[in-house]
């Protein structure tokens, strides 16, 4: 019994000394902070004078949508400052950062009892407005004149440290007025500028600053600087870019004092800058038909088989395009014309539609009237147009087969320097020893001023009228070539074979052959053969002229095609097996009238 009551006295015991130290692990946790949830990433980004941060690893979630359990703001802490956003935030936006200097944020999150999460770390260093006004910028390129400027960087603003989108600019012009605009090419014009004087041009581009890791900063923003440039007198002279054709314009004296009064200009189809209509102040017509320029065509020689020869120079003619394809055109300084367009400069431009690739340039302009469309009833275009002595060309230059012995009747050939046509009087021809009567009132143009004698020395005796390559036959327009043929030879000499340079053989091609730098588009020639019942018959020799008619319209000259005849080959006879020159039986044929017409 003795021992029963001891056992229960122990148990008792222990229990009582078990209950007394129950609750010490409730002990050890009274008073702990249960901190709310924190941020799960840190990454920063640079703007103009302030940074932002993402904060998420899901990426920029609404604050409606974030819970990060009893999380109830945002704590931006930085330079010993706490700044509070009463919201949990996956990123925020850090303004007013005008210093240049390494910036260290802590960001996390506090709940309503001011206990915060662990705070996420970074260091930044912002764009600031020293950082701005630190940035350089390229020098631009000056076109000046008396009176206007043209500001440009030809390869653009974009550089290692900036990303550029736009400009602004302002000065002020020779009347007070204070003149701005804005572009978004690297590109303006200054006008009514005052001669002699001091200009102060006012910038301000509009950039995206890339840092020196090569990323660019959020933020666009405003580079000012400020150009002062000295503006020419009136009696500076310039460096013309087109020389040729200012002086087809009766230009001699490259100032602006001497150029001041000028009023209207034409350019030549061929033209290849329109850079100098800078220099010209009161510029108020611009014709680009080149009608009317004399002396103005480039020329181009042909030099082969001991034989020079040459096409091109003096006027255009209206049969006459520019050779290449719309999209192959190349003009510089288009922004030359734009400038005194946009401006309101010029008050009337002549255009031929397609004819120098500025027909999208000018089609704001047509319906306010200032730019005119020549169309094909303008006087531009007269229903004939007589091939010009210019363009003729020896067909010996393309092979000894191809000679013959060539004389004109006009003023224009011989040219000086050449040998390749002689002279002969059409009112006292001799044949073989004999007079001749050419008949010249068969001829439209009866004055025998634009015949071509052609005494067969080979074969394949030739000549051909051939355009400088700046330029192709527009047979869309004009549609059909017409020419005369007169047989001086009498009929017993051109009995036999003789009989086969009786008849014309017309080769329109791109190039004469040997000469094909002469053409971008291959060669592209085609012939037109006569039927024999076509050929000058044994009545008409020595009495008549025959009327030959070529149809041209497949030198379709599209705006895709390569068939751009530039060359006309007028071969005689059709090149015959073989042929024996006989000083004392010149075979002698006269082409006349050669001419185009629009039908």
């Amino acid at each position: 019994m003795r021992h029963l009551s001891l056992t229960l006295l122990s148990i008792v015991m222990l229990v009582l000394a078990s209950c007394d130290d129950q609750y010490d692990n409730i002990k050890n946790y009274a008073g702990e902070i249960i901190y709310p949830a924190g941020f799960d990433t840190i990454i920063g980004y640079i703007g103009y004078e302030r940074v932002e941060i993402d904060l998420m690893k899901a990426g920029r979630v609404p604050s409606s949508q974030l819970k990060l359990g009893k999380a109830s703001k945002t704590v931006v802490e930085y330079d010993g400052e706490k700044h509070y956003i009463d919201s949990v935030c996956s990123w925020v936006n850090v303004t007013g950062l005008t210093e240049t200097k390494l910036y260290r944020f802590y960001v996390y999150t506090e709940d309503d009892y001011g206990n915060k999460s662990v705070p996420q770390e970074i260091a930044l260093i912002p764009f600031t407005k020293l950082d701005r006004e630190l940035m350089g910028i390229a020098s631009p390129k000056l076109v000046i004149s008396p009176s206007a400027m043209v500001v440009e960087w030809p390869n653009g603003l974009n550089s290692v440290v900036m990303e550029y989108n736009s400009l602004s600019y302002k000065y002020t012009d020779k009347d007070g007025a204070v003149q701005r605009g804005e572009v978004t090419t690297p590109r303006f014009y200054c006008g009514n500028l005052a001669a002699g004087e001091e200009l102060t041009l006012d910038v301000d581009y509009k950039v995206v600053p890339i840092l020196s890791d090569g990323t660019k900063i959020l933020d666009t923003v405003i580079v000012s600087k400020q150009l002062v440039i000295n503006i020419p007198t009136r009696d500076t002279q310039f460096s013309p870019s087109e020389t040729a054709v200012l002086q087809a314009n009766g230009i001699t004296t490259f100032t602006a004092k001497a150029v001041e009064n000028i009023t209207s200009l034409t350019y030549p189809l061929h033209t290849a800058t329109l850079s100098d209509l800078f220099y010209f102040p009161n510029l108020r017509s611009l014709d680009l038909t080149g009608a009317g320029l004399a002396n103005v065509l480039p020329t181009l020689e042909y030099n082969r088989n001991g034989v020079k020869s040459r096409s091109g120079g003096g006027s255009w003619q209206p049969f006459m395009l520019r050779v290449e394809k719309p999209a192959d055109i190349s003009i510089s300084s288009i922004a030359s014309l734009k400038d005194i367009l946009e401006s309101g400069q010029l008050q009337h431009i002549r255009y031929i539609p397609k004819s120098m690739g500025l027909d999208n340039i000018l089609a704001p302009y047509v319906e306010t009237g200032v730019v005119e469309l020549v169309q094909d009833n303008d006087p531009l275009y007269p229903e004939t147009v007589f091939i010009e002595p210019q363009f003729f060309v020896k067909g010996q230059v393309v092979d000894n087969n191809w000679e013959m012995y060539n004389y004109y009747s006009g003023a224009f050939l011989p040219r000086s320097g050449f040998t390749d046509i002689g002279k002969f009087d059409p009112q006292n021809e001799t044949v073989n020893g004999q007079p001749v009567d050419l008949h010249l009132e068969q001829l439209i143009q009866s004055d025998g001023s634009n015949i071509y004698k052609s005494v067969i020395r080979m074969r394949s005796g030739s000549f051909a009228m051939c355009l400088p390559k700046e330029y192709r036959y527009d047979n869309q327009r004009y549609k059909k070539l017409r020419f005369k043929m007169f047989c001086g030879t009498e009929a017993s000499i051109m009995a036999g074979s003789n009989n086969v340079f009786l008849q014309p053989w017309i080769r329109p091609m791109n190039y004469m052959w040997n000469f094909g730098n002469n053409s971008i588009y291959g060669q592209q020639n085609w012939d037109v053969s006569q039927s024999q019942q076509n050929w000058i018959q044994t009545n008409q020799i020595q009495n008549e002229w025959r009327e030959y008619v070529i149809d041209m319209t497949p030198n379709d000259g599209g705006d895709n095609s390569n068939r751009r005849n530039r060359v006309i080959v007028f071969n005689i006879g059709h090149e015959p097996s073989s042929f024996t020159y006989d000083a004392n039986k010149q075979v002698v044929i006269y082409v006349a009238d050669i001419r185009f017409t629009k039908n």
